[in-house]
């Protein structure tokens, strides 16, 4: 599988969630390149831990941004993040009792996940927040 290289039109223009996107992609390479090595259900396992951390971390400063601004699909938009929590537990589970496919199904499923949630879903909240007159470098707190 190839690895995801940030480009510049997967910036919502948020510079503080821009990271932390950039941060969620290396841990999704790291994914990648587990699943690409010959031990990748030892391996992985680590790498989800701290995806799930990391995902958690990112999670709560977006949704602390979202209610700030006062953004009207905040709770839809929360409810996603819990589900997408659920998912990859689901196939943490998977990997831990040593499935075949489940490194694989997990990086494709995390692929599938940044392409519509970070760049379709989260693009919505920061053309709201362009169009409300919000600057790019807000604090999230």
């Amino acid at each position: 599988m190839d690895q995801f290289v940030w480009k510049p039109g997967f910036a919502l223009g948020i510079t503080e969630i821009d990271l932390q996107h950039q941060t969620l992609l290396k841990y999704l390479n790291e994914c990648i390149r587990y699943a690409s090595g010959h031990d990748a259900i030892v391996d992985t396992h680590g790498i989800i831990n701290d995806l799930k951390s990391y995902a958690r971390l990112h999670f709560t400063a977006e949704e602390a941004l979202l209610r700030k601004v006062g953004y009207p699909g905040s709770e839809e938009h929360q409810q996603r993040h819990r589900l997408f929590e659920e998912q990859v537990a689901q196939m943490e589970q998977a990997v831990s009792n040593g499935e075949k496919h489940a490194v694989t199904s997990l990086v494709s499923f995390l692929r599938d996940w940044y392409m519509q949630h970070v760049l379709v879903e989260d693009k919505r909240y920061a053309e709201y927040m362009q169009a409300k007159g919000y600057d790019k470098n807000i604090s999230i707190w």
